[in-house]
């Protein structure tokens, strides 16, 4: 009987399929990146403009409910935040319905303020007075037919981890 010889395999070139893909991933990525017309807000559904305002103009209302966590791990710095809010006098009255909590995680960078409403303007007016810009701002809403306690909850990051930075001050 004779001996077959082992079959050798042909190696399937491979080499070329991968770099085609690859070029192909990279022009998509590429043709989204730089493709603004996505990504402009004039281009938002009508059905979501009419539960997210985008561009919301409203003035904020004259009470707003807060809730102040520390996400920085400095010592009474979330005592301070909220006290510095409940006590300015101005247009808005901030009120926290209970005391101020340490955040879950301690190392945020940098402070989030977490509106709980569809409108941003109680979020917008947060964020002005501690001196953050809009975009430290997110929306948590709400499970649906259940309610929110606060309007607002900021969660203070090591950008605002200074104390002295809440201070009261009279004009």
């Amino acid at each position: 009987m004779k001996k077959r010889s082992p079959r050798r395999r042909k190696k399937k070139k491979i080499m070329p399929v991968v770099l085609v893909s690859l070029a192909a991933g990279c022009l998509i990525t590429l043709a989204v990146v730089y493709s603004p017309s996505w990504f402009q807000t004039e281009h938002i559904p009508a059905a979501l403009e009419s539960v997210f305002h985008f561009n919301d103009s409203t003035p904020p209302p004259d009470t707003i409910l807060i809730q102040v966590r520390n996400g920085a791990g400095v010592s009474d710095l979330a005592r301070w935040a909220q006290n510095f809010l409940e006590t300015r006098g101005g247009d808005v009255t901030f009120y926290a319905p209970g005391p101020p909590l340490n955040a879950v995680e301690m190392d945020y960078a940098i402070t989030v303020i977490v509106s709980h409403d569809t409108s941003f303007a109680a979020a917008r007016a947060v964020a002005e007075v501690i001196g953050v810009g809009d975009s430290s701002i997110v929306m948590m809403l709400p499970a649906p037919g259940q309610t929110s306690p606060v309007d607002v909850t900021i969660i203070l990051g090591r950008d605002r981890d200074d104390p002295s930075d809440f201070i009261p001050y009279r004009d």
